[in-house]
């Protein structure tokens, strides 16, 4: 089993997959009441299942369009049908054995445990390349089984893109350390790795920008590597072009959509290639200043080009959001603020695991071999720009702690080589406990303890919300006539998943307008909440007490009809619809003119298997 100071490539395969096997029973366990009644916990899953559905049902491949969402136009959609394509498989395999609602439930488990899966195994890989060790990959497997800002993304019925992000951004970073070593097909294969990430989320840029960083950096430190970088560039550039014809089509692929991969990225990084690859061919690389000078101009020349073509982008994706729906909606967002705006539990969960992977690395770069610490140095860098990214932007956390897993267990099996080595028992007891205290789980579980009780959260803050629209608590709403919802944003998704209503919009930027519309007609007075809601095709206010925008509205907006209706107070145009019991949903009539009264809902089947 144990040669040399490590273990045999057949035990540590096992101990690999051992430890992914005990974290799936732990997160099935969790969740397994959300999984039997499909109550999905965040609104992108529940949405990214509705655009499979209707992918399966006969929508083009190249129209991602939402037309239950901002009806009648729809609302153009910034995900990318490569996330749905693993979906659609295996709910069509489950479905040849299975009833249609029971396949579905089968792809919402298998789709991420099997993309954790492929983590842990590529986890286990990145650490073996910078360290060497087989023991110490399975010391990586198990601080990504510890890892709570990885999990998060990996749950069951969490099928949306950050798991994706992970995966290809950890295949990108073992490709690029393989180019370190001197392989340009490792470097083409990271620059369409790179590419892949970019078509699921453009979130993934500054990770592929860092990447090209690391190849510039060896090229003007060596002078004999101008070949991988400009591998990779040009393998990004191609797939980066190529990508969104595949997916959109032709014209589509032309609007410069600042919130996914599209011509206001493509053009800059063929503007660096290109320059780059003239560059090197006009100016001798021998010199360090000529290498220098060549590296700025390719940089330069994609600043210029990203700031002259789509001057709308240089203030982020969200920039084009209507004020109002920025200061509302957006800005409430958890994942996408700062760390400085978020809760306590946050500001312990985010850069814990970053700041001791980055003490690791520096440890490292320091005491280990000569010839690894070319490795060291590229991850340090990933690892800084994924971590100060995480700061801005809480979503990035999962990259950066991926990220920082090689180094830290590489540390932690330093020290815990090393405290074997003492003679006396109680010295190595001590120091064992002290070994499993300083661990990032360790560090961060204390600090949550210290944490005011009643405001912890869960592992993965966004199993922590209120679930107002569960398939199990929407019977009623379902035995409505098929018609177009007033509802809030955050709910909207899960309506549009358990039903065959159409909303006024969901929670996703570029239904600016019908965003616009529900936050407006929620935060008003009663009587102008009437005509923004009259002046739309809704004929029912879906009302969630529990959601946390309700509530946010209710205390910014005292006078809104919002407020009103927590306090119990209906205004004479609303007529509530009775509802069996067990409904967590408030379902009002919106009265355009006097009506008769509502007879309570019996609710009944649903033809479509899938809302069974």
């Amino acid at each position: 089993m144990i040669r040399n100071r490590d273990i045999s490539a057949r035990w540590a395969w096992f101990g690999v997959l051992a430890l992914w096997l005990v974290c799936v029973i732990w997160l099935s366990l969790w969740l397994r009441e959300n999984l039997l009644t499909v109550d999905f916990s965040d609104p992108d899953d529940a949405m990214r299942l509705v655009q499979v559905r209707d992918w399966m049902a006969g929508q083009s491949w190249f129209d991602v369009t939402q037309y239950r969402s901002q009806p009648p136009m729809g609302a153009s959609m910034h995900w990318s049908r490569l996330v749905d394509l693993p979906i659609a498989g295996m709910i069509a395999l489950a479905g040849l054995v299975l009833p249609p609602a029971m396949a579905q439930q089968v792809a919402l488990l298998a789709v991420p445990i099997l993309l954790l899966l492929a983590l842990f195994v590529l986890v286990y890989k990145l650490t073996l390349l910078t360290t060497g060790h087989r023991i110490t990959g399975v010391m990586a497997a198990l601080l990504l089984m510890l890892s709570m800002g990885v999990l998060a993304q990996f749950c069951p019925l969490r099928i949306d893109h950050h798991g994706w992000q992970m995966v290809l951004g950890a295949v990108s970073v073992i490709l690029l350390l393989r180019a370190l070593e001197g392989s340009r097909r490792a470097a083409v294969l990271a620059g369409l790795a790179s590419a892949l990430a970019l078509e699921i989320a453009i979130e993934g840029l500054p990770l592929a920008v860092a990447m090209a960083g690391v190849l510039a950096f060896r090229h003007l430190r060596d002078g004999r590597s101008a070949h991988l970088l400009l591998g990779y560039l040009a393998a990004l550039t191609g797939g980066a072009a190529l990508l969104p014809l595949a997916m959109l089509g032709w014209p589509a692929v032309m609007v410069p959509w600042c919130d996914a991969l599209s011509p206001a990225y493509l053009l800059p990084i063929a503007a660096a290639t290109s320059v780059l690859a003239i560059g090197l061919r006009l100016l001798p690389q021998e010199r360090t200043a000529n290498r220098l000078a060549v590296l700025m101009l390719a940089g330069l020349a994609a600043a210029v080009v990203f700031r002259l073509a789509t001057p709308q982008c240089a203030a982020g994706p969200f920039s084009t959001l209507d004020p109002i729906v920025y200061r509302d909606w957006y800005s409430h967002i958890s994942e996408g603020l700062p760390i400085w705006r978020q809760d306590a539990e946050v500001l312990i969960l985010v850069p814990v695991p970053s700041l001791f992977g980055l003490f690791a690395v520096l440890w490292a770069i320091r005491t280990d071999r000569l010839e690894r610490r070319e490795q060291w140095i590229a991850l340090l860098i990933l690892q800084s720009v994924t971590f100060l990214l995480s700061l801005l932007v809480m979503r990035a956390m999962g990259m950066a702690h991926v990220l920082a897993i090689p180094a830290s267990a590489w540390l932690l099996f330093t020290i815990f080589a090393w405290t074997r080595s003492f003679s006396t028992s109680w010295a190595r007891i001590v120091t064992g406990v002290a070994w499993i205290a300083i661990m990032p789980f360790s560090i961060q579980s204390i600090l949550l303890s210290l944490t005011p009780q009643e405001k912890h959260l869960p592992a993965g803050q966004a199993y922590s919300r209120t679930v107002c629209a569960g398939r199990e608590t929407l019977a009623g709403l379902r035995a409505l006539p098929t018609t177009t919802l007033f509802a809030e944003l955050d709910i909207a998704p899960m309506l549009l998943a358990h039903s065959r209503h159409s909303v006024i919009a969901t929670g996703h930027h570029r239904a600016r307008q019908g965003m616009k519309t529900v936050i407006t007609g929620m935060t008003a007075p009663p009587e102008q909440a009437r005509r923004i809601m009259m002046g739309t095709r809704a004929t029912h206010l879906v009302f969630c007490a529990g959601e946390n925008d309700i509530q946010t509205y209710a205390k910014l907006y005292p006078a809104s009809i919002t407020a009103a209706l927590l306090k119990g107070r209906t205004p004479a145009w609303l007529q509530r619809v009775p509802l069996p019991p067990g409904e967590s949903v408030r379902v009002y009539h919106i009265l355009r003119s006097p009506m008769p009264a509502i007879q309570p809902l019996a609710p009944k089947r649903s033809a479509t298997p899938f809302m069974q």
